[in-house]
């Protein structure tokens, strides 16, 4: 029988979690089911699910050895990319932080098998393919919105950045170029996110079950007009700080406010677009995640990090007289 032997980057991991990393062509359906009828032993008693590692503990699988085999094996194997997209603007031997760039997506999905932000991560790294433990993106980026991330390279600082965000102390900033100017000129929506990439999507969470509202503070940083096609249109830089983290919340949040970001393909204003396009080159949402407060996961001594407008939004910025806040 197959035994797994737990190192110091999966201490403190839950075990249904170590196995899915161990055993990635193994269905959870075929993990879960082994938990539920004693086919894992933790150094010699029944495992469950939510059992912590400890660095030296043992796992005895009962299961074949031949199956055991292949469903841990790698059965994509991924072309390292040709090149890397992202700056990097921190790194350290437990924390990296890049700044990833617009159209490039955080994991591997439909169009993007093997050039993914995780993928040119790894290939910056050097993580080879059967590597015990692969650094992982703490939280994620929509695919057309640039700006920071941050990367645990290590299990324990993978593990306290997911602790550290759940706990609310990493402070997310963003900068949303929008049209209109909202009132007050500072203040907070509590809303629900409404979706428009999934239809009849409502405020669900990940299991398809009533979520609670979204909460994203706002401050209007700087007040413009934007001449266009003869008409002027008032807009606004905003300074952005997600309280919750639900996908497209910003977008849901300001197109919902009537405030819109300029460029937005699905919750932006289509004429006005077409005509940021076609003047500055704008082929997306101007929606830049520009800086992170945060303790370091490892030595808690506190990290401040900041970038500046990706070149993409650089004609608009410049164009507007559009400076970074501090």
């Amino acid at each position: 029988m197959p035994e797994l032997l737990v190192g110091p980057d999966d201490a403190g991991t839950r075990l249904d979690k170590f196995l899915r990393r161990r055993l990635p062509g193994m269905p959870l359906s075929h993990i879960y089911k082994l938990l539920r009828t004693r086919k894992v032993r933790l150094n010699g008693k029944r495992a469950r699910a939510e059992n912590l590692l400890a660095a030296g503990d043992r796992l005895l699988l009962h299961v074949d050895q031949a199956r055991f085999s292949e469903d841990s094996a790698i059965h994509r194997p991924r072309r390292r990319p040709a090149r890397l997209d992202f700056s990097v603007v921190f790194e350290d031997e437990h924390l990296l932080v890049v700044m990833k760039p617009p159209f490039l997506p955080a994991h591997p999905g439909a169009g993007h098998r093997e050039d993914s932000l995780i993928d040119q991560v790894h290939a910056y790294l050097e993580v080879k393919e059967d590597a015990a433990f692969r650094p992982a993106l703490a939280h994620r980026l929509d695919r057309d919105t640039s700006g920071l991330v941050l990367v645990g390279k290590t299990g324990p600082a993978l593990r306290q950045l997911n602790r550290l965000l759940h706990q609310g102390e990493v402070h997310k900033s963003y900068l949303g170029l929008v049209r209109g100017v909202p009132q007050p000129s500072q203040g907070a929506w509590d809303m629900m996110v409404e979706r428009r990439d999934v239809p009849g999507f409502v405020g669900e969470n990940r299991r398809g079950r009533p979520d609670k509202p979204g909460r994203t503070e706002y401050r209007v940083a700087l007040r413009r007009e934007l001449e266009l096609c003869g008409q002027c249109t008032p807009v606004c830089l905003l300074t952005l700080h997600l309280l919750t983290g639900r996908t497209h919340q910003l977008r849901s949040h300001l197109f919902q406010a009537g405030h819109p970001l300029l460029g937005d393909p699905r919750y932006g204003d289509e004429a006005l677009n077409q005509a940021l396009r076609k003047r500055f080159g704008l082929r997306r949402q101007f929606l830049h995640a520009y800086r992170l407060s945060l303790p370091h996961p490892v030595s808690l001594k506190p990290l401040r990090l900041a970038s500046g407008f990706p070149a993409d939004l650089e004609p608009l910025a410049q164009h507007l007289r559009l400076g970074v806040p501090e």
